[in-house]
């Protein structure tokens, strides 16, 4: 059944992705959910794909399931990868992606990340995140960050910040966990205070008011918009107040040409919150016809008949964190399905849409 949304249609999407869900649902292992419809190349009988569980326990909140027999699998699968300092991750991942990582790291000389930290933190916050809603707490806590001013300051100084995108992503990362450890009890308010306030201060340097976004050099408008999208979710475990959003808002529409998942949601996350900063009140009818384009736009990476999206237009997601994970088929997968529900979430917030504004948006 399809529903208007101004002169759009669009597609009820809890049952059709519930049934992507039940497809995606590996039979002979509880909790753990195919990555692709029908073309992984992960070994379904074997200990890994922690994402499919991830996103799956993602896509199981923002439909508001509840059901423990369909989540507490999900969440146990998870566990299972958790290791004795408090990581969750996949050792799979960094075998299949070792070689190519190591090629990239001889390309431009930084072999900082040769033991995969990097991933290891990503994961385990992905994984942390997607459990918190369903009031799970890993113990031990992963607590391989920095803490302390000089520590913190050094770590974000190290980061390559010509490269928003990924930079962002680990000031967003030290954010994440710094929040959960105070609230866990494992740092005190004001170790907490003035961790969260070097970092802050350390990237208010980075930051440019011609255009809203953190960055240093010249990079592309969609290196901004993602790397800004990283900042943000940094700043959300902490309730710092975002500075600028309109230049962020101009930013964001001065782009057009997003290519796969990550590109349509991380614009829409930066409109989302750049927008509720400014009290509703800038350039809206603006935003509302860039949210009836994106409408539109992501329609054609929906599988009506598979009942998900795909990462790429008409090509599932072939690598995660560079390991090769699926061929790559014209299907639909659970990243790019994930990644475009949670982004109907926020596009609820920017314009008034009844038919979807029942989806619940993650923290993450």
């Amino acid at each position: 059944m399809n529903t208007k949304i101004h002169n759009i249609s669009w597609p009820n999407i809890r049952p059709v992705v519930l049934n992507f869900l039940e497809h995606q649902q590996n039979k002979s292992r509880p909790g753990n959910y195919h990555y692709s419809y029908s073309g992984d190349l992960f070994n379904p009988l074997a200990h890994e794909n922690i994402a499919g569980s991830i996103f799956a326990l993602k896509l199981f909140y923002m439909l508001g399931e509840t059901d423990e027999r369909v989540i507490k699998p999900i969440t146990d699968r998870i566990l299972t990868f958790q290791k004795s300092n408090g990581s969750i991750y996949d050792p799979s991942i960094f075998r299949k992606s070792f070689l190519r990582n190591a090629a990239a790291a001889l390309k431009r000389g930084k072999f900082q990340n040769l033991d995969n930290h990097e991933y290891i933190r990503a994961e385990t916050r992905q994984a942390y995140s997607c459990l918190l809603p369903y009031g799970i707490i890993p113990s031990p806590i992963y607590t391989d960050i920095p803490i302390k001013p000089d520590q913190i300051i050094t770590y974000l100084k190290k980061l390559d910040w010509t490269r928003p995108w990924g930079a962002g992503s680990h000031f967003s990362h030290l954010m994440f966990f710094l929040s959960l450890m105070h609230k866990s009890g494992k740092i005190d308010d004001e170790t907490f205070r003035i961790a969260k306030q070097t970092a802050l201060n350390e990237i208010a340097s980075l930051h440019h008011k011609e255009d809203g976004a953190w960055y240093l050099g010249n990079p592309s408008k969609l290196q901004k918009i993602n790397g800004a999208m990283k900042i943000l979710t940094g700043m959300l475990w902490t309730d710092a107040r975002l500075t600028h959003p309109e230049q962020l808002i101009d930013l964001c529409l001065s782009h057009t040409d997003p290519v796969h998942a990550c590109d349509q949601f991380n614009k829409t996350m930066v409109l989302r919150y750049a927008n509720e900063a400014t009290n509703n009140s800038y350039k809206r009818e603006e935003i509302t016809l860039w949210c009836e384009k994106a409408l539109k736009e992501w329609q054609t990476y929906f599988h009506p008949e598979q009942g998900g999206f795909s990462f790429w237009k008409a090509r599932a997601n072939e690598r995660y964190y560079g390991a090769k994970i699926t061929q790559g088929l014209n299907e639909a997968d659970i990243h790019g399905t994930v990644l475009f529900v949670w982004g109907l979430s926020m596009m609820a917030k920017l314009m008034p849409l009844s038919e979807i504004n029942w989806i619940k948006e993650m923290k993450s």
